[in-house]
């Protein structure tokens, strides 16, 4: 078994390097017990792919414990100390919904299959996308509109969403750059529209939430994309928002 030091007294486990041996691999785990603690290490981690899931029952008998997972990766610790400190699991998802507006003052408005009323496009941010790239994706996927980003106007939480994770939502007013609707998750898109600002906003049809937050940040200054020139190096910032300038 392979493994190197972290940065913060703990190791991190080569899962390339185990043992496919149920005998040699409780005896390479037994080693690094004893060596965890005979140098005073603090977190062990290791990330086991799908395809060594047989080894999950091993490491949990060791005093391993699952931390986080994604569709094919198990994430493992063991904690020698209730002190040693665990970084935090992924508590929120993230997703951003649109305000398009036309020459016209047309807002652009979505109904999802299974749905009544209308509603923003907009859907999950993916990981390691922008908020701005995934609202665009989202607005051309569900109505064909091609859109520039402007602002982030606003944004919502709801405790618990899905999975037991929170989801903090953001609004961001877009401007079209196209008209004609053309929905390209028909699987997910029922039907797409331009309708006057007030019209939908007076519909009883629509969410009562949606319009009433429609109705104040519509015209709201908001947060603007930008990036500076010490945004370098190891600690470089993604994405960067700040207040427009009065």
């Amino acid at each position: 078994m392979k493994f190197e030091l972290d940065h913060f007294n703990g190791v991190i486990i080569d899962p390339s390097s185990l043992s496919t041996a149920i005998e040699e691999l409780k005896a390479d785990i037994e080693d690094l017990l004893a060596y965890l603690g005979s140098n005073g290490k603090s977190l062990a981690w290791i990330s086991l792919p799908i395809i060594r899931s047989e080894s999950i029952p091993l490491f949990v008998s060791a005093g391993f414990t699952f931390h986080s997972c994604v569709r094919e990766e198990l994430t493992l610790v063991r904690q020698p100390s209730e002190s040693a400190f665990v970084p935090f699991i992924p508590t929120h998802t993230i997703g951003a919904s649109a305000i398009v507006l036309n020459e016209s003052s047309e807002i652009l408005l979505v109904k999802e299959r299974g749905t009544t009323g209308f509603k923003l496009p907009g859907g999950y941010v993916e990981s390691g996308e922008k908020i701005q790239h995934s609202v665009q994706r989202e607005v051309l996927e569900e109505t064909g509109i091609q859109t520039t980003f402007e602002s982030i106007v606003g944004f919502i939480t709801r405790h618990t969403h899905q999975l037991g994770k929170s989801n903090l939502h953001f609004i961001c007013r877009m401007k079209s750059l196209s008209q004609a609707i053309s929905i390209l998750d028909t699987a997910e898109i029922e039907d797409a529209k331009w309708v006057s600002l007030s019209s939908y906003i007076s519909e009883s049809g629509n969410s009562l939430t949606d319009r009433q937050l429609v109705s104040a940040v519509t015209c709201g200054a908001g947060l603007i994309a930008t990036d500076f020139t010490g945004n370098i190096g190891p600690h470089r910032r993604d994405e960067i928002y700040i207040s427009r300038n009065p």
